[in-house]
C-alpha cells in the first residue's frame, strides 16, 4: 500500500491536463481542454479535460474521473501502479507499505516485464558502443546507413551479439528471471536449450506513447542467422502483456508533439524510414513497422491529428502499396493524402539526399488526396480497356463510399467524376448503392420560364433558412430593438379571428419587449406565438420540424457539438445539405436587382448575414410569418364561407404590413 500522505502529495502537484496531454492532443476550449477520446473511436472531439476541477469527461463513451482514473484506464494498470506512474512523472518518491497478494503479484509481473525490457535496451546499447563485435558489425552498419551518433543514441539503437545465448546468460547472471525474459520474447526456450531471440541482429527499441520500451525490432546482420526464425530480415517481439503490435506505432513517443504542432502525421513503413526522416528534421513521422495498418493504429494517430500523409516508394510496388489500407483511414473520417517519392527512393534514402527545408517543400507540393491519386492511377492503367476501366470505377466508388462525411464525399464524387470522364449522377448513384442510400433522380432541364414557387415551397425554403441560422448562430447573442413588429401584427390578427362568445376580442396571451439574448431563444420566442388557438408558428415540414425539435431538446447537453449530433442522429444528409448548399439561403427580394448574377447576390447576402445578424434573423422570421399567413389565406380561400372571408381580409392586412416592413428593412 502507498501511504495516504504520499498520495495526497502527488495529487497536490498533479495537473490533469499535463497527464492527459502525454497521451492525447488537447486544444484549449475556454477554461477547459478538448480532444479525441482515447477510449473509443469518434469523429469529433467529445473528450473534455477540466484543470480547475481536476477531472476528465467523455460525452461519447461516458468515461470520467481524475488523473489516477485516466492512467488506470489508459495503461490498464492498478491504482497503485497509477500512483507510482504519477509519482515518477512529478519526481516524488513512492515508498509502499504492505499490499494484498494479488496486487503484489500483478504489479510485480508487469513491473518485471518493463524492467527486463529496460535492462535489455541498456544491454544492447552497451553491446553496440562498448564491445568490439558491436562496433565492428552494428555501429559500422548504422554509420554506413548515414545515422549520426546523436540519432543512434536518441533512438537507443543497439546490438544483440552473435553468440546464441549471450544476452540470456548476462540477464540471468544479473538476476532477471528466465520466465520474464521468455514472456517479453527476448529469450526462446526449448526442452534442451535457451536462446536469444534476436542474436546477431541490430536492435530497434519500440516505445509506448509515454516513451517506455515495450518491445523490440531486430534486423539480421550475418548469414549465420538465416536458419533462425526463417531467416527473416526483420523480426519483432511477440505480443505480451505490455506490447500489442496492432496498437503500436514506431516513433510515436518522439513524434507526438510535432504531430500536434503540424496537425499532420506522416506515415512510413519501416524503422530506418522514421529514423532518417527525424534525423533530417522531419519529426512528425511514425511507422507501422512493416505490418498492415490497423484500426487501433489509426485511432492512435487520430488522438493527435485528423490528417495523415502516407509516403510510399516511387517504384511500382510502392504505387500498388499506396492503394492498400486507406479505406480504414477514410472510414474514421480522417483526411488521407498520398506522397510518392521519386522512382528509386524510399523515405530513408530520400531523407539522406535532401535538407529539412527541401523535404518539407517536396511534401507540401506533391502530397495528393488519396482518391484523386487513385483515380488518376486508374485512368493511366485502364487506358482503352473498358472492362478494366469499369472495375476501377467500381473500386473507386467503393472507396468513396467509405467517407462518412456527406459533404466531403460529395466533393470527391465531383472530382473523381471529372477525372474518370463519367457522368456525375451515374457515379453518385453507384456510391449511394454501396452505402445503401436511394438513387438520385436527374434534375429536370431548366427552361427560360421559371415556375413560380408555391407557398408550400416558400415555407420549406424559409424553414431551411431558420434551421441553418439555428445551427450556425444559435449560441450567438443578439439585440432586437424594435421587436414589436411581428407582435403587433399577430396580436391584431389574433384578436380579429379569436373572439369570445360575447363577440368581444380575447386578450392576447403574450407580452412584448425588446429582446437581448441568444439567437436560439429569440427564434423560439417568436415562433411560439399562436397563429390561432389550435395552430402555432412552429415548423410544419416533417424533416425540418424533427431537426428543430431535436436541436432544442439536446442543445443544453451538446451545445458546440449540436451540429455533429444532428448530422449523426437525426438526418445526416438533410442537415449536411442545409449547411452546405449556399443556394438554400433565403434571400429576400432578389428580383429587385435584375442585372446582378445569382452568385453575386448570394455572396452579398452571406456577407450581410455575418455583419448584420440581428437584422437577417428578424427578417427571416418576419418573412416566414408572412408566408404562413399567405398559406392560411390560400387554405381559407377554398372554403368560401363568410367567416373565412372575414379572416382573409384580416390576413391581407397583416400580409401588407409585413411586406412593407420587410421592404423597409431590406438593404
Amino acid at each position: 500500500m502507498i501511504p495516504k500522505d504520499t498520495i495526497e502529495k502527488i495529487l497536490s502537484v498533479t495537473r490533469i491536463d499535463e497527464v492527459v496531454g502525454d497521451f492525447v492532443a488537447l486544444k484549449r476550449a475556454g477554461a477547459n481542454y478538448k480532444g479525441c477520446c482515447p477510449f473509443h473511436d469518434e469523429k469529433t472531439p467529445s473528450f473534455v479535460v477540466s484543470p480547475a476541477k481536476g477531472i476528465f469527461k467523455c460525452f461519447g463513451c461516458s468515461k470520467s474521473g481524475n488523473a489516477i482514473t485516466f492512467i488506470r484506464e489508459y495503461e490498464k494498470c492498478s491504482y497503485t501502479e497509477a500512483i507510482r506512474y504519477l509519482g515518477q512523472k512529478y519526481h516524488i518518491e513512492v515508498v509502499e507499505t504492505e499490499q494484498s497478494e494479488e496486487e503484489k503479484q500483478r504489479q510485480s509481473e508487469l513491473e518485471s516485464l518493463r524492467v527486463v525490457n529496460q535492462y535489455a535496451t541498456t544491454y544492447f546499447e552497451q553491446s553496440l558502443w562498448e564491445s568490439e563485435e558491436g562496433k565492428a558489425i552494428a555501429l559500422s552498419y548504422f554509420i554506413e546507413r548515414g545515422f549520426t551518433e546523436e540519432t543512434i543514441r536518441k533512438f537507443r539503437l543497439g546490438y544483440s551479439p552473435q553468440k546464441k545465448d549471450a544476452f540470456t546468460t548476462a540477464a540471468e547472471k544479473a538476476g532477471y528471471k528466465l520466465e520474464y525474459l521468455q514472456k517479453v520474447g527476448l529469450t526462446s526456450v526449448g526442452d534442451n536449450y535457451k536462446m536469444d531471440r534476436f542474436h546477431g541482429r541490430v536492435m530497434f527499441p519500440i516505445t509506448s506513447v509515454s516513451g517506455a520500451v515495450i518491445g523490440f525490432g531486430g534486423r539480421i546482420m550475418t548469414p549465420a542467422n538465416e536458419h533462425v526464425l526463417g531467416g527473416a530480415k526483420y523480426i519483432n517481439s511477440p505480443e505480451s502483456e505490455i506490447y500489442n503490435k496492432s496498437k503500436t506505432l514506431y516513433g510515436i513517443s518522439f513524434a507526438k508533439n510535432e504531430i500536434v504542432k503540424q496537425n499532420e502525421c506522416i506515415l512510413v513503413e519501416g524503422y530506418t524510414d522514421v529514423i532518417s526522416m527525424h534525423q533530417a528534421g522531419i519529426t512528425n513521422v511514425v511507422a507501422s513497422s512493416g505490418t498492415s495498418l490497423t484500426d487501433d493504429q489509426i485511432i492512435l494517430i487520430k488522438r493527435f491529428t485528423n490528417d495523415i500523409v502516407v509516403i510510399y516508394d516511387g517504384d511500382n510496388a510502392g504505387i500498388k502499396a499506396a492503394t492498400r489500407g486507406i479505406d480504414m483511414i477514410l472510414e474514421k473520417g480522417m483526411n488521407v493524402r498520398v506522397l510518392l517519392l521519386p522512382d528509386g527512393d524510399d523515405p530513408d534514402s530520400f531523407a539522406k539526399k535532401h535538407s529539412s527545408e527541401e523535404i518539407a517543400q517536396y511534401i507540401k507540393q506533391n502530397k495528393t488526396d488519396f482518391l484523386t491519386f487513385r483515380t488518376r492511377l486508374a485512368v493511366d492503367e485502364a487506358k482503352d480497356d473498358p472492362i478494366k476501366r469499369a472495375e476501377f470505377i467500381n473500386s473507386i466508388a467503393a472507396t468513396t463510399a467509405k467517407i462518412p462525411d456527406p459533404i466531403k464525399r460529395s466533393v470527391f464524387i465531383q472530382e473523381c467524376s471529372k477525372i474518370l470522364n463519367i457522368d456525375e449522377l451515374t457515379f453518385t448513384n453507384q456510391v449511394n448503392k454501396i452505402i445503401g442510400h436511394p438513387s438520385v433522380k436527374p434534375k429536370p432541364q431548366q427552361t427560360k420560364q421559371v415556375e413560380k414557387k408555391s407557398n408550400v415551397d416558400k415555407i420549406l425554403s424559409n424553414e431551411i433558412a431558420i434551421i441553418r441560422l439555428l445551427i450556425l448562430y444559435g449560441s450567438r447573442t443578439i439585440y432586437i430593438e424594435d421587436a414589436d413588429s411581428f407582435f403587433e401584427i399577430n396580436k391584431y390578427f389574433w384578436q380579429q379571428t379569436n373572439k369570445g362568445t360575447d363577440g368581444k376580442k380575447k386578450e392576447y396571451p403574450y407580452s412584448n419587449s425588446s429582446f437581448t439574448g441568444l439567437v436560439k431563444d429569440y427564434i423560439y420566442k417568436e415562433l411560439n406565438q399562436k397563429l390561432s388557438e389550435e395552430e402555432s408558428f412552429f415548423l410544419v415540414n416533417e424533416a425540418e420540424r424533427k431537426i428543430f425539435d431535436e436541436y432544442y431538446a439536446n442543445y443544453e447537453e451538446k451545445q458546440d457539438k449540436i451540429a455533429d449530433y444532428l448530422r449523426d442522429f437525426v438526418d445526416t444528409e438533410r442537415v449536411a445539405d442545409i449547411l452546405s448548399d449556399e443556394r438554400q439561403i433565403d434571400v429576400l427580394y432578389w428580383d429587385k436587382d435584375k442585372n446582378k448574377k445569382v452568385e453575386e447576390k448570394i455572396e452579398e447576402e452571406q456577407q450581410r448575414e455575418n455583419e448584420q445578424l440581428s437584422i437577417v434573423i428578424k427578417e427571416t422570421i418576419l418573412e416566414y410569418i408572412k408566408r404562413r399567413y399567405e398559406l392560411k389565406k390560400e387554405q381559407l380561400g377554398k372554403i368560401q364561407d363568410e367567416n373565412s372571408l372575414n379572416i382573409i381580409v384580416s390576413l391581407n392586412q397583416c400580409i401588407n404590413v409585413l411586406s412593407e416592413q420587410l421592404h423597409h428593412n431590406y438593404r
